[in-house]
């Protein structure tokens, strides 16, 4: 079955050339109440299409640049049978409308005893290049499978299989517990303390010989339950999803790898449980990171930072030209900025600036916060040399401020994205900033126009 998408405004003047008949056609669209400029989607029938085919007809004011990739999402949720699709009178950005289409066609069914029979496979016309938006899916749909999956079944050594099969050209270490007690992982080690399930660090590296180095951190606390600081029942029930910064790294690691970009990228991912029992650590214990820095842990379930900071101070040891870290951090981002906006702070003015431009190709929100030097005093510790938290107001804040202190002064750049790594409906996972991140460190390459 072919279906294709006819744009359509008000200056569409070749109607002819796709419209079989056009008083009927003007007569369904009146009795549809149609509008050609209101993003309006409609389908008609292939009695009234020139070449026969059913046709998608998407109202478009060309005067208000569209979003494309919600766009295409909504003309995607309009299919219902498999097809081969085209693209008919749109002058656009194509790859993020087809990536929209694409996206709307994700499930997480796997747990469900009876699967949809209904599930139809869109392919694309070979006038339209989407061998790039492929990828795009592949790597955002299976971060956002990383994150549906529940804890009982993402077990560590789980998420480390899954990402072996997804970077066969990357090189990837796994380290275990012995290695983090060798190398003074003090904070990761002092997070994993309470559960049964023993923590990880992995690291995976491609293009290690580039002009331009790039360290990605991402969180990987594959449950959080709040240790100690026990969370709610309401708080705890979305916390499978507090490993999204690792998946969201290792789904980055797939685009630039498979793209062959040519930066070079290290993935860091400590992976742990933040769990409570007799052996977890408590309110006012001390932990040691990797730089050899103290932190007082006056609450447990403010753990992320507590293992990003191990992972950035090793991270920094291999002095990278850029560290970016990405962890679903803080619940104040998203009291700050709602669930659909993803918090970015930085050292360099430049560098944020060049990351918020990358949003113009990913169609992400993403919205600066402020390092405030004032709020350090928030982290000053009696006992240590800081501590992990700086109390209710400010928390993204004093949360970043505690991360710089890991980075060794290197350009950094810090996203912290618990409100939109979730949809807003706590229906799953959104796979937020893969792409973003993609655009991002594709503009560091040498090949890129604005490098």
């Amino acid at each position: 079955m072919n279906i294709d998408i006819l744009f359509f405004n008000e200056h569409f003047n070749n109607k002819e050339e796709y419209i079989k008949d056009l008083e009927s056609f003007e007569e369904y669209i009146t009795i549809h109440k149609f509008s050609p400029k209101s993003n309006d989607i409609l389908v008609i029938p292939p009695s009234l299409s020139s070449k026969g085919n059913q046709t998608v007809l998407v109202g478009i004011d060309d005067t208000q640049e569209a979003d494309l990739l919600a766009l295409g999402s909504s003309i995607g949720e309009q299919l219902r049978d498999s097809a081969e699709i085209d693209i008919f009178n749109f002058e656009g950005n194509k790859d993020l409308l087809v990536l929209g289409i694409m996206f709307s066609q994700y499930t997480f069914d796997m747990y469900k005893s009876q699967k949809d029979d209904n599930k139809i496979e869109l392919t694309f016309s070979d006038s339209l290049n989407v061998q790039s938006s492929a990828l795009k899916k592949e790597a955002v749909f299976w971060v956002r499978d990383m994150i549906n999956t529940p804890s009982l079944d993402k077990t560590p050594e789980f998420f480390i299989e899954e990402i072996k099969g997804l970077n066969s050209e990357v090189s990837i270490e796994v380290h275990d517990e012995d290695w983090l007690e060798e190398n003074s992982f003090g904070a990761v080690l002092g997070v994993a303390k309470g559960s049964e399930r023993k923590p990880y660090f992995l690291v995976g590296e491609y293009n290690k010989n580039a002009d331009v180095q790039i360290a990605l951190i991402g969180k990987g606390v594959m449950f959080d339950s709040g240790g100690l600081s026990l969370k709610s029942p309401e708080g705890m029930d979305t916390m499978k999803t507090d490993m999204a910064g690792a998946a969201t790294a290792w789904g980055v690691m797939s685009l630039i790898s498979k793209h062959k970009v040519d930066i070079g990228l290290t993935v860091f991912t400590p992976i742990v449980e933040n769990m409570p029992s007799g052996s977890a650590i408590r309110p006012g214990d001390v932990l040691k990171a990797r730089n050899g820095k103290t932190i007082e842990v006056l609450n447990t379930d403010a753990e992320g930072r507590l293992i990003m900071a191990d992972a950035l101070a090793y991270a920094s040891e291999r002095n990278p030209d850029l560290i970016c870290d990405v962890a679903t951090l803080t619940g104040a981002s998203y009291v700050a900025l709602g669930l659909d906006i993803g918090a970015v702070f930085s050292n360099n003015k430049k560098i944020e600036d060049k990351f918020i431009k990358s949003t113009e190709n990913s169609k992400e929100n993403f919205y600066p916060l402020p390092l405030h030097s004032g709020y350090k005093k928030l982290i000053e510790s009696d006992i240590a040399d800081m501590k992990n938290t700086g109390g209710r107001f400010g928390g993204a804040i004093t949360a970043a401020l505690l991360l710089e202190n890991f980075t060794n002064g290197l350009d950094w750049v810090h996203l912290d994205i618990a409100g939109p790594a979730r949809s807003s409906n706590r229906k799953g996972a959104t796979g937020f900033s893969v792409l973003t991140l993609f655009e991002f460190f594709k503009s560091f390459s040498k090949n890129h126009p604005e490098s």
